[in-house]
């Protein structure tokens, strides 16, 4: 009777035995799900670097140049340089020299040099992640290193005369006149790359391959262009296009980390748009903007895809001050429709490497933009069912363990 207790004991061990190995896979699997065990590169890369290394901000970054929304700048005293553009710059003379736009194989240049006349330093140049900024008396540069290498000169208090000298390949340099803001703009092509200049209250002058820009006292200058080498060219050129016309008001990329904060670049394009507040996390986005005019206007919202998954599985949601607004059928007729096209807020979502979204507002005066990235099917388990198999694994393990101790006899 003893011997049949004895097997029927090793029996019983063998099965709890072979339960644990077969739940073994789900448990590693489970684990690896949970909150704050993830495989990504910030992860896999801890065991490597310093401890006062910004690990979420460093993978953010990665995140944000994978999917070409923009990427940190150097800055050595001499030449400012970045992933998507490079230039050399006078801290004492307000010049820029070679404007190149570039990726890990390829360059085009944009411009041979431009100017801030008369710039007189009133700080040393910084380079604060993906922005480079040189403060003159009434005079500011910022320059960004994102694919369409923007470049932006605000004046304060008087005004200001910034030259542009193209290099000699430049082509198809055409200026228009507006009533509303921008007043001025100017199209051109340098080789196998499109740009665009901006002025929104003062004028563009063209002779020859330089082109003057005089801007009164409060003005506004950007600069921007789609490099020959660029992907998605004919979603870039649209909104180029938009840019120019002034009916894109403001970009704002927009990329989550993994300690709860987030990286934004931004540019606003009309006068008196302002972000009033933004909240960013895995899945959402919440973006406040203010302005004291009621003109309408695009909005470009811009995440990396880890951010906000628009894939297949996932539904994009877009609310404007709590109402839903309807995703229109083709994402670029918002970007070339005519000013006044609709009286209902709308958005598009152009297939690019990130997921970025093109916001048609009726009146940019006060809204409030929520974006969210909705799982349409739910593929896993929550994270309660989730620890509920790791500590039901776990008792079984101890199980296992006590039942298969050494007998003392």
């Amino acid at each position: 009777m003893r011997k049949g207790w004895g097997a029927l004991r090793r029996f019983r061990r063998a099965a709890v035995a072979l339960v644990a190995l077969a739940l073994l896979p789900v448990a590693l699997a489970a684990a690896s799900a949970l909150p704050g065990t993830s495989a990504g590169p910030a992860a896999a890369a801890s065991g490597l670097v310093a401890q006062d290394v910004n690990l979420p901000y460093v993978e953010a970054l990665q995140r944000s140049q994978q999917s070409e929304l923009f990427a940190p700048f150097l800055w050595n005293g001499h030449s400012v340089t970045g992933p998507f553009v490079t230039f050399d710059f006078s801290p004492e003379t307000g010049r820029i020299v070679g404007l190149f736009a570039v990726n890990e194989t390829e360059a085009d240049l944009l411009v041979d040099s431009m100017q801030l006349v008369g710039f007189t330093p009133t700080t040393n140049p910084q380079a604060a992640g993906s922005t480079f900024v040189a403060n003159g008396f009434g005079v500011t540069l910022v320059s960004h290193d994102e694919p369409t290498a923007l470049l932006e000169v605000k004046t304060t208090g008087e005004p200001r005369t910034v030259t542009f000298s193209f290099p000699t390949n430049t082509s198809d340099l055409q200026l228009s006149q507006a009533m509303i803001w921008p007043r001025s703009s100017l199209s051109f092509s340098v080789g196998g790359s499109d740009g665009r200049i901006i002025v929104g209250r003062g004028a563009l002058a063209v002779n020859g391959t330089t082109v003057t820009a005089k801007l009164s006292a409060d003005d506004y200058l950007a600069f921007r262009a789609v490099p020959s080498f660029t992907e998605h060219a004919a979603e870039r050129n649209a909104v180029l296009d938009a840019f120019a016309s002034g009916r894109l008001a403001a970009e704002y990329d927009l990329v989550a980390m993994s300690n709860g904060g987030w990286l934004e670049n931004e540019a606003e394009y009309q006068p008196t748009l302002k972000m009033a507040g933004s909240g960013i996390g895995f899945g959402t986005a919440s973006v406040s903007l203010s302005s004291s005019e009621t003109r309408e206007g695009l909005v470009l919202l811009a995440f990396d895809p880890q951010t906000m998954p628009a894939g297949a599985g996932h539904q994009i949601v877009v609310r404007d001050n709590g109402a839903p607004i309807s995703e229109t059928s083709s994402p670029l007729a918002s970007l070339y429709a005519s000013a006044g096209y609709s009286e209902q807020a709308s958005f598009a979502r152009l297939p690019m490497n990130a997921t970025v979204l093109v916001v048609y507002l009726p009146s940019l005066s006060a809204s409030t933009l929520t974006v969210n990235s909705v799982p349409l099917t739910s593929t896993g388990l929550d994270t309660g069912t989730l620890l509920a198999m790791v500590a039901a694994i776990f008792v079984v393990s101890v199980a296992a363990a006590v039942m298969f101790r050494p007998r003392r006899d």
